[in-house]
């Protein structure tokens, strides 16, 4: 089988690659630039959601419920009331996500260089310097930025660790814990990053044992680190609202969208909600939510709520099956749609002088953007994914889409995918020739990308159309 390990010529030290500064200078303008000529109004949708419940912490309330009913994960609130406080203004935040997104440029390069060789790092941090949608995130009150920051760091921290000491797996447990912190669909990943850990040295009987052995102790460090940071924040939540809380309630209130008698919301470009009168004659048509209050006024604890509302779907989908089935591909389709939040904002007239044609570029370069990284990225990850890796990658991207079956899609979830699927994306193009002959010679793998590439395909497909005026 042609090599899909790491080479050995890394040529020169990564702070001495010109390609990568160069990059980070590239990426550096892209994020600068529509900050400067179109910045942002105070908040659109969530990002309004953010700003009241951190205005609450400025007011000394802490962290509680949205409007809406939902816990937050505490990260992203309390950033903005610290950015609120220390520079008078939410709209810094915006500053430091360039900042983190150039961190991010490099943690691409060094994860690309620890995978494969230098080329696959330079590719990689430049395919994350250039895209699009994740450039123009930094300019938004969205947390998005800061966990692809957080989730790249404790891959590249996973990777780095294994090679020394258990202490050292601390770092990685820390950063993983401060992806939790903000957004709580990553409460779920840490059984991977320990199995990434835990991974065998080689295939023998004794790589096995050492990779078990050695994994283990990792492991304690891991966890150590996890536990730092996320406990602090969960014991004070679980005693403040009287139940057991990781770090947000919010997966009732999702539930409620996603399947109740309309049909699944999301709010892209083309197939969403993008009015609040429409939004609200949707919500007209399902069932009441839960009560948030009971019958003294007393605010319910939002754990209660979530449970009381994935009750409710449970029996929402024990009574339409077929309905909730049927939905699958659509909630998939939603969340693979090319058009990004970003193509909903060029429609939405974000950007006032700029060109027509330049517009209707931007728009083509936000979709094959996506639409190369989704196609490259699988076939990819079909020939090349293995090792520790591809336990934390090939992993986080199912279980994201497995929630998404349930609950309901939307671009902005797969964004922080992305990064992850580059990496094979670059690997199949710096060795194209070496990918095609894994294929040849692996017939499993060879079955797998042809069951999978098709309806990635399709779903890929079903809006890539709607964000050109022809299809309006």
């Amino acid at each position: 089988m042609a090599n899909a390990g790491p080479s050995t010529s890394l040529g020169k030290p990564w702070w001495r690659d010109s390609w990568l500064w160069y990059a980070l200078g590239v990426a550096l303008v892209l994020r600068l630039l529509p900050l400067i000529l179109w910045p942002m109004g105070e908040c659109v949708r969530d990002e309004c959601i953010y700003r009241s419940i951190a205005l609450k912490i400025i007011e000394g309330d802490g962290l509680n419920p949205a409007s809406k009913g939902w816990l937050p994960a505490p990260g992203y609130p309390y950033l903005l009331a610290l950015m609120k406080v220390t520079f008078g203004s939410y709209q810094s935040v915006k500053v430091v996500q360039v900042v983190l997104s150039m961190f991010s440029v490099v943690l691409m390069y060094l994860i690309g260089r620890r995978l494969r060789d230098q080329k696959v790092a330079r590719l990689s941090a430049w395919m994350f310097a250039v895209h699009p949608t994740l450039a123009w995130f930094t300019n938004t009150l969205w947390i998005e930025t800061v966990y692809i920051f957080l989730l790249l760091g404790a891959v590249a921290g996973v990777l780095w660790c294994r090679d020394r000491s258990w202490g050292a797996a601390i770092l990685p447990g820390m950063f993983l814990g401060g992806a939790i912190l903000f957004r709580g669909v990553a409460t779920y990943l840490p059984p991977l990053f320990l199995l990434a850990l835990c991974y065998p040295t080689s295939s023998s009987v004794k790589g096995v044992q050492e990779g078990l052995v050695r994994g283990w102790q990792h492991a304690i460090g891991f966890v150590v680190g996890l536990l730092l940071v996320v406990s602090p924040y969960s014991i004070h939540a679980s005693q403040k609202h009287d139940a057991f809380i990781i770090t947000d309630a919010t997966s009732g209130h999702v539930l409620y969208l996603g399947n109740n008698d309309y049909p699944p919301l999301t709010f892209d470009y083309g197939n969403g909600m993008l009015t609040q009168p429409l939004f609200q004659r949707y919500l007209r048509q399902g069932r009441e939510p839960c009560p948030r209050k009971n019958a003294n006024g007393k605010r319910i604890s939002p754990v209660l709520t979530m449970e009381c509302e994935s009750e409710r779907a449970v029996v929402w989908i024990q009574e339409n099956p077929r309905e909730f089935v049927a939905r699958i591909p659509l909630r998939l389709a939603q969340m693979l749609n090319p058009h990004t939040f970003l193509t909903r904002h060029v429609r939405w007239g974000y950007f006032p002088g700029l060109p027509w044609l330049l517009k209707e570029g931007l728009v083509l370069w936000i979709a094959l953007t996506s639409i190369v990284i989704s196609f490259g990225g699988t076939v990819g990850a079909w020939a090349r994914a293995r090792g520790p890796f591809g336990v934390m990658a090939v992993g986080t991207v199912v279980y994201t889409m497995a929630t998404i079956m349930l609950l309901y899609g939307m671009t902005r979830f797969r964004l922080p995918l992305e990064p992850l699927w580059i990496f094979y994306l670059s690997m199949m193009i710096v060795d194209f020739k070496g990918t095609i002959n894994i294929f040849k010679e692996s017939t499993w793998r060879s079955v797998g990308l042809l069951l999978t590439l098709p309806p990635v395909i399709a779903l890929t497909g079903w809006f890539a159309l709607t964000g050109w005026p022809l299809f309006w």
